[in-house]
């Protein structure tokens, strides 16, 4: 055993025993992390995980398209339930969330990205709005002109976004989303 002292690669003024098990440079408790197969150097770590992400950034186009698209049948399915049973919303925003993540992974072909998930949650969300405000929407551009019937769709339009259903579905469906793609 050698009896000079080896100090941290990043903190120079901190003696350490520890070497990175695949470098082989001397860190500290605070520059190193644990593996099963031993200490690592945080910039070892680095490059492993970097290897682990293969999506492209066509990858992440498609997934939001993807995701806006099963987003919109989903919040208008939402929209409806939850105008009349919203409780019910409760158990089909987690299963809807459910498929959306799958119809993402085959869409990719299951190839991983650091931020899919944050794509397709933001998909998600805007997929819900339209999806919800479609109907009242394309009444109110169709009843331009007839002022009766244009506040009849402008009260639709703001009774979508008050939709208890909706709202129950962007946060449990968006979660399940998140949970899926995330890991």
């Amino acid at each position: 055993m050698s009896t000079t002292p080896s100090y941290c690669v990043n903190h120079p003024q901190t003696e350490t025993l520890l070497r990175c098990n695949k470098c082989d440079r001397p860190v500290c408790i605070k520059c190193v992390m644990r593996t099963p197969v031993g200490y690592r150097c945080k910039e070892c770590m680095n490059i492993q995980q970097a290897g682990y992400y293969t999506a492209t950034p066509v990858d992440y186009a498609i997934a939001g398209v993807v995701a806006t698209i099963a987003s919109m049948v989903g919040g208008g399915i939402a929209a409806v339930i939850g105008g009349f049973f919203w409780f019910f919303t409760i158990f089909y925003a987690p299963a809807a969330g459910g498929i959306i993540a799958e119809i993402i992974r085959w869409s990719i072909q299951k190839r991983r990205g650091k931020y899919i998930w944050l794509v397709t949650c933001a998909a998600v969300v805007v997929g819900a709005f339209i999806g919800a405000g479609a109907l009242p929407l394309m009444l109110a551009l169709a009843s331009i002109g007839r002022p009766g019937l244009f506040m009849a769709a402008t009260a639709g339009i703001l009774g979508a976004l008050l939709n208890l259903g909706l709202w129950i579905y962007l946060v449990l469906g968006v979660a399940t989303v998140y949970a899926r793609l995330r890991s």
